[in-house]
């Protein structure tokens, strides 16, 4: 073999171990890291055991069916309030035309008011007419006898008296 070829190959091999060893460091330096880590962060808290996760999953599903069961209980409760606001609504209807028929006889009775005291008001008009014309003739009455008194003591002729005699 030639000077050549050897000096090739010892290079080849030169490098062949030099990436061998920088291997070899990069895994030692990998597995010193590892331990120095584990040494300075203890694992404080064990792992969480198997059957801690299933007592859990037990109070977990056991909550799921208490949860299971208020939902029940509230859609028969929305049940039951949409049935009381539907006869609400019916009573609600029923109000509203039992007010209608009120309102009705309200305005024929506010009719009938108005006539009666469109009626009282002329009637009031007629008894002062008539208490007007009595105080008048009362007046008039009162004047006639004070006249026929006035006449009677001023010498009259008239005998007083029963007169049969």
């Amino acid at each position: 073999m030639s000077r050549a070829r050897l000096t090739r190959i010892a290079r080849r091999l030169v490098v062949l171990g030099a990436s061998v060893a920088v291997i070899a460091v990069a895994a030692v330096t990998v597995q010193l890291a590892a331990q120095w880590r584990t040494d300075s962060a203890p694992l404080d808290t064990v792992p969480v055991s198997m059957s801690s996760i299933n007592a859990e999953l037990q109070n977990e599903v056991g909550r799921s069916a208490d949860l299971s069961g208020q939902v029940d209980e509230v859609s028969s409760r929305i049940t039951e309030l949409r049935s009381a606001i539907g006869t609400a609504g019916g009573a609600v209807t029923q109000s509203a035309s039992s007010a209608q028929a009120l309102k009705t006889q309200l305005d024929a009775a506010q009719t009938k008011l108005t006539t009666v005291q469109a009626q009282l008001l002329v009637a009031q008009k007629r008894l002062d007419q008539l208490n007007a014309a009595a105080a008048q003739q009362a007046a008039i009455n009162a004047r006639a006898k004070a006249s026929s008194s006035s006449a009677g003591s001023t010498g009259g002729t008239a005998p007083r008296g029963g007169g049969d005699d």
